[in-house]
C-alpha cells in the first residue's frame, strides 16, 4: 500500500476524477430501486403463501 502526503493526494485524487472515474447517476440509482422492489416483491410473496 503507498500512503501519499496531503499534496500528492490531492494530486492522484484529481487525476483518478478527471480520466478514470465514470459516474453511473441515474443508472446506479436504477439499480438500486429495482433491487428494493425486487425483495419487496419477494416479502410479499412469501407473506401471501403463508396465509
Amino acid at each position: 500500500m503507498k500512503f501519499y502526503n496531503d499534496k500528492d493526494a490531492s494530486q492522484v485524487a484529481q487525476e483518478f476524477f478527471r480520466y478514470y472515474y465514470q459516474d453511473r447517476g441515474k443508472m446506479k440509482w436504477s439499480g438500486f430501486f429495482l433491487s428494493e422492489h425486487t425483495a419487496a416483491l419477494h416479502k410479499q410473496e412469501e407473506k401471501a403463501r403463508a396465509q
